[in-house]
């Protein structure tokens, strides 16, 4: 709880145009959550018929349904010990949101693509798990 507050209190000093933009959203079927930023986004899949790759010996958390992608580099599974669902948000299928400027995230029925700037980013759907 102090952590929190500590946070809080920091964000709530921090004049508008400095504090970060935060992402948070869902995609309609709820099986996908979302949360990012200007420089980094994250999801999460809570169903998929995708078995992942072998857990890394680093990975002492969960592995295997958390996605990451940055403003630069190919998405990548990540090793999580929380989550990013319950979102509030929902975007509805056919719209797509700007996570910064360099990350957006298009939902369509098919499942969820995120794409940096350069073209790199993870489709996510019940059946197919592409990095790219």
């Amino acid at each position: 709880m102090r952590a929190f507050l500590v946070v809080a209190l920091v964000a709530l000093a921090l004049p508008a145009s400095a504090q970060p933009l935060a992402s948070h959203f869902r995609t309609p079927s709820g099986n996908i959550s979302c949360l990012g930023d200007a420089n980094f986004i994250r999801c999460d899949i809570a169903r998929t018929s995708v078995k992942p790759p072998p857990k890394p010996r680093s990975c002492a958390f969960d592995w295997g349904n958390a996605f990451g992608l940055g403003r630069r580099g190919r998405g990548h599974r990540l090793c999580v010990s929380d989550s990013t669902f319950g979102a509030p948000r929902v975007l509805r299928y056919g719209q797509t949101t700007r996570v910064g400027r360099r990350i957006s995230c298009t939902s369509r029925r098919a499942g969820l693509t995120c794409r940096n700037g350069v073209g790199h980013g993870f489709f996510l759907s019940k059946d197919v798990i592409r990095l790219f």
